[in-house]
């Protein structure tokens, strides 16, 4: 049972952005953020807009970004002892007794019938021998800031590169941090040397988002933010329990070797997958 270098939280913000770039998903930025899509388009005009248009674009944004400052990432994070009961998932105390706070996941009806939870050890004689992390990372509001400026300007393609470029940086710092943090508990020999190979889950554990499938409930950030305190590096909760500012993140991690992304619900019409 891997334990962690300590049980509370932390936060940081000295971050080098040229380090965080690296862990940026062009693919991703340009498709889904930026509208280069291969979809519908031949290959070689799809090709000639990346290499003469996107590219020297995310180049030239960079850039901007490092010499004003626009991102500015922040992180915080912690471990907690932790364990299972079913579908439910209970922070405890330092002392591994205290139940401090309690999650309740999903479980798939269908495939291997997984639910989160599962990648935590039970109570063992009424202690906590298992832990979790938490983690929160953001952008800033400065580049928030600055893209809402750009639109108000009328430079609308500006704005939606700014934009595009801060939600995904605020993703490449996640995985950036992840691999710091399973390091740091001492699970970090499994990583893939390959950047690219990390955004496909080349790793031990798994670092599961709120509001994706396995964690789908919006709500139970207001327990996250109890424990790790986002609001030290600018990170606010709405009233629907969505991140403010845009450019962030928050998740649960855990270190289970066989701890894999699934959905708990079918889409009507498709078989059942384990995927």
């Amino acid at each position: 049972m891997p334990v962690p270098p300590f049980i509370g939280s932390r936060h940081r913000t000295n971050f080098d952005m040229n380090e965080v770039f690296k862990f940026v998903n062009e693919l991703t930025l340009f498709s889904t953020q930026w509208g280069f899509r291969k979809g519908g388009v031949d290959l070689a005009v799809y090709a000639k807009q990346i290499e003469e248009v996107a590219k020297p674009a995310l180049a030239r944004l960079k850039a901007q970004c490092l010499a004003e400052n626009i991102l500015r990432p922040g992180v915080t994070y912690g471990f907690f002892p932790a364990a299972s009961d079913g579908t439910t998932l209970t922070i405890y105390e330092a002392d591994h007794k205290t139940p401090r706070n309690t999650f309740d996941f999903p479980r798939q009806d269908f495939g291997e019938f997984l639910c989160l939870s599962d990648y935590v050890e039970p109570l063992r004689d009424g202690r906590a021998v298992d832990y979790v992390g938490f983690t929160a990372v953001t952008m800033g509001r400065e580049v928030t800031r600055v893209a809402q400026e750009w639109y108000a300007a009328n430079r609308y393609q500006d704005y939606m590169f700014l934009h595009g470029l801060g939600v995904e940086s605020a993703e490449a710092l996640a995985e950036y941090f992840h691999q710091q943090l399973r390091h740091e508990w001492g699970i970090g020999g499994d990583d893939s040397p390959v950047i690219q190979k990390l955004f496909k889950g080349h790793y031990r554990g798994c670092r599961y988002s709120f509001g994706y499938p396995a964690c789908p409930n919006l709500e139970d950030q207001k327990q996250l933010f109890a424990l790790i305190d986002p609001t030290r590096v600018g990170i606010t909760l709405s009233e629907q329990f969505q991140l403010e500012p845009e450019q962030s993140t928050t998740a649960i991690v855990v270190h289970h070797p066989d701890a894999k992304y699934f959905v708990t619900t079918r889409t009507p019409g498709c078989a059942p997958t384990d995927e």
